[in-house]
């Protein structure tokens, strides 16, 4: 499992992934390997809470405790 992942996307639109997990970095620049995992976090991404909806899970999830 890999630890916090950067993504980027060059001006020629090329994506390349880069990873740092146990003291190790590994750079994806593989155009098929890179744009799965651009998407495998464009998933996730999609479904996250925007800052109001995070913000009222958080109230009503404090006012539970």
């Amino acid at each position: 499992m890999y630890e916090p992942m950067v993504l980027v996307e060059t001006s020629d639109h090329r994506r390349v992934a880069y990873f740092e997990s146990h003291g190790e970095s590994m750079v994806i620049s593989d155009p098929d390997k890179a744009s799965a995992f651009g998407l495998r976090y464009g998933r996730p991404r999609t479904q996250a809470l925007n800052a109001e909806e995070s913000a009222r899970l958080v109230e009503r999830a404090a006012g539970e405790a």
